[in-house]
């Protein structure tokens, strides 16, 4: 029900992980024979040369999220498991981003290099929080049935 306060974050949380899913989070900078180099590290990983860093464990977090989030939204009838479906989601969002600045910090040391973080690298704690005021929403509306349902 596109209507409910609750549906509108969950799809606000959704474009936030689909943002981060598509955008750079971070970059290396890398010391060439030509000067200094800024590689985009993305969910994608880098390559560099002969050398390749991975990031598909968080690739297939955030796909895992992006899935929820949208089976999430259609859950409206069942709203206990809504609730409980956002918890979930709302801790693999806050691992997401945790998970970013691991492989940004690992990447780095693996390649002996200075990493940048991008300003999107905060989109899965504001997906997060999107996420939170949907539980509130949809345990509003949970305790309103219920309310009503003590009056018959």
């Amino acid at each position: 029900m596109i209507q409910r306060i609750q549906t509108l974050f969950l799809l606000l949380a959704l474009i936030c992980m689909s943002v981060f899913y598509f955008v750079p989070f971070g970059s290396l900078e890398m010391q060439t024979e030509t000067g200094i180099s800024d590689i985009p590290m993305g969910l994608y990983g880098i390559d560099f040369g002969e050398e390749h860093y991975s990031t598909l464990p968080l690739l297939i977090l955030l796909s895992v999220v992006v899935f929820i989030l949208l089976a999430t939204i259609f859950l409206y009838r069942h709203r206990v498991l809504q609730i409980r479906m956002c918890i979930f989601n709302a801790i693999l969002a806050l691992g997401c981003s945790g998970l970013a600045f691991f492989f940004l910090y690992q990447a780095s040391e693996k390649f002996v290099t200075n990493y940048s973080t991008s300003v999107l690298v905060v989109l899965p704690i504001v997906a997060a929080i999107f996420i939170a005021l949907a539980i509130r929403g949809i345990a509003k509306d949970e305790a309103l049935i219920r309310s009503i349902d003590r009056i018959r």
